[in-house]
């Protein structure tokens, strides 16, 4: 008879919607470790593919895995069932088209919890755009101290592309999530870019993991983030809105970290400007406006990027250089997939 364990260091939720050519890959890569001392949380979201019969029969091999079915929510809706279903320490989310690198992923990052105890652990992902064709930005080089304070780095990992609007790519204590209510907004695309940035609030020390064992599979077809909706921008426009006008931190540093964060994500809206449309362009435009501020080189080093343009451009010529640019972005992606 299985005795249920009493305490587990880690839940990996993954959340499933119509997966079924990547889903065995993801599931593989996970259930290889050399770590055992985790819970595999599967939230099949209404899939209508195979992708269910696929979860039932893992689960009837592997112990780990739960398997929670439900209708159709979305993203946020299924995270949030799994992580109120988790039991474990700290919590990994992973998309299911995506997949692990390495069988001593759960090891390592045990060692890292063991030494140092941290909120939150965070790695760097591969993009994968084929089997040829996979790179790591790796710009934890630049980032001297690898565990310790979250304040004292903070503004560091923001500017160097470490802290970032992903949950995929951050290992974080349980209690923290569920005592704070940090649950993913539900209705909204692109929703972790609200719940990174709350996140910030209550973190007090970090760990760099270096292995970029996370490959984030890029222009798939089907995924949510393969093409850019009006709706996908109104909503990142809503959230950089809400974040900007949020209350702030009694720590100056901490607040200076969020509101270059937000920089970053308001050159998302200005890049997928055009998306949108006249009447919504007009809506939002008197805040793109009073969010000018933001365009300041040092918040991050996408926003520098920008800046280089910028000092030679007006604001609505920015605008109309950005658009070409992710019109270039997503083509050379495409192509790189195709190969």
């Amino acid at each position: 008879m299985n005795m249920e364990k009493e305490a587990l260091l880690f839940s990996i939720i993954i959340p499933i919607y119509n997966v079924e050519v990547y889903l065995p890959q993801c599931l593989d890569s996970i259930l290889c470790q050399s770590f055992s001392d985790y819970e595999l949380i599967l939230v099949n979201d209404g899939s209508t593919d195979s992708s269910l019969e696929i979860c039932q029969q893992y689960q009837e091999k592997f112990s780990q895995i739960i398997l929670i079915e439900k209708e159709n929510g979305g993203l946020s809706d299924a995270r949030n069932t799994g992580l109120k279903a988790a039991k474990g320490d700290y919590i990994i989310f992973t998309d299911s088209d995506d997949y692990w690198q390495g069988k001593q992923v759960l090891e390592d990052l045990s060692k890292i919890i063991s030494k140092t105890n941290p909120d939150i652990i965070i790695h760097e992902e591969s993009r994968f755009f084929s089997e040829n064709d996979m790179n790591c930005k790796y710009n934890q080089r630049f980032i001297k101290t690898k565990n310790g304070k979250f304040e004292d780095e903070i503004i560091n990992l923001v500017y160097h592309d470490l802290y970032v609007a992903s949950a995929w790519d951050k290992v974080i204590k349980r209690s923290i999530l569920i005592d704070n209510q940090l649950f993913f907004p539900v209705g909204r695309k692109s929703e972790d870019i609200e719940w990174c940035g709350k996140l910030m609030h209550y973190l007090e020390t970090f760990s760099i993991y270096s292995k970029s064992f996370y490959v984030y599979r890029q222009a798939r077809q089907g995924s949510i983030t393969t093409t850019v909706s009006a709706k996908h921008i109104q909503d990142v426009y809503e959230m950089v809105k809400n974040g900007l006008d949020s209350e702030k931190s009694i720590s100056e540093i901490l607040n200076k970290a969020i509101e270059n964060y937000w920089a970053c994500n308001y050159v998302v809206i200005l890049k997928d400007f055009y998306v949108l449309s006249p009447e919504t362009q007009k809506q939002i435009w008197d805040d793109l406006i009073s969010w000018k501020y933001l365009l300041k080189k040092g918040r991050n080093i996408k926003v520098d990027k920008v800046m280089k343009f910028y000092k030679f451009l007006s604001f609505k010529t920015l605008i109309f250089f950005l658009n070409g640019y992710r019109l270039k972005r997503s083509l050379n992606k495409k192509r790189r997939a195709s190969k």
